[in-house]
């Protein structure tokens, strides 16, 4: 193995914090409230600490997410080589059901695209690595705390690419899926969610050696998406370059 191989452990940071050598980021962004108009789900208090998400746009039971500077690049990063370059930005909302509705899963996809080039067997990589913590806030209607879960998005080739493994431009995409009703009943709690929050913290790095380049960034369509699903099966997709967020079953009472 090269010996410039990192792993994504050693890139991982907690939500808001940005690595060292990153590139300079925007201002925090809020941007407000957005109601299915299937009349299902609300997606409230939106807003990111970076601005690198951007506004989203809401169609159907969807809220879709088209960033279009979120990338690292080792070039454009005085410091890289041989400090990685690095961005990183967090994603925060309200998932809040509407009455005689409840959520049950939680789908995020995420996706975009990496370039990878070498010359004279240089080393070049980059990485990718979300961190999702969804809180459940009400049950019923009614609310808790200390209904909770961390969960890490699994990404293509680990979130890892490498010129190892290929040089060229490579498409990476991201998926989870979160069961609520699971997390309830992790915690010891019973019933169906009706109002959940969700925070996803997204960091790119890339790295290059003299002679060799590395850039990595999310799409500017379809970057992230959040999608909800209420019972017997009507999508609410929320984007966001891929961010997806399942569910929303008929209560048997309406809030």
């Amino acid at each position: 193995m090269h010996r410039h191989m990192f792993s994504t452990g050693t890139l991982a940071l907690a939500f808001s914090v940005v690595l060292a050598g990153s590139a300079s980021v925007s201002s925090a962004a809020s941007y407000g409230n957005f109601a299915s108009p299937t009349g299902t789900v609300s997606f409230n208090n939106v807003a990111d600490v970076n601005g690198l998400f951007g506004a989203p746009t809401v169609s159907g039971n969807s809220l879709d997410f088209s960033p279009s500077t979120f990338e690292a690049d080792c070039a454009s990063s005085p410091g890289c080589p041989p400090t990685p370059a690095s961005v990183s930005d967090t994603l925060v909302m309200d998932i809040d059901a509407d009455a005689g509705q409840y959520i049950d899963t939680i789908v995020l996809t995420e996706a975009g695209d990496t370039t990878l080039s070498s010359f004279l067997n240089a080393f070049a990589a980059t990485t990718v690595v979300a961190n999702v913590f969804i809180d459940v806030l009400e049950i019923d209607g009614v609310a808790v705390n200390g209904l909770n879960e961390n969960a890490q998005m699994v990404f293509t080739n680990g979130g890892q690419y490498t010129t190892n493994d290929f040089t060229g431009t490579q498409i990476w995409t991201g998926l989870l899926s979160v069961d609520v009703d699971s997390v309830i009943a992790g915690d010891g709690g019973s019933g169906q969610a009706t109002l959940v929050r969700i925070s996803l913290s997204n960091t790119l790095t890339a790295f290059a050696d003299s002679g060799a380049s590395a850039r990595i960034e999310k799409k500017d369509i379809d970057g992230l998406a959040i999608t909800v699903v209420p019972e017997p099966g009507t999508a609410l997709l929320m984007g966001l370059g891929l961010l997806g967020l399942a569910s929303g079953r008929v209560r048997k009472t309406a809030r």
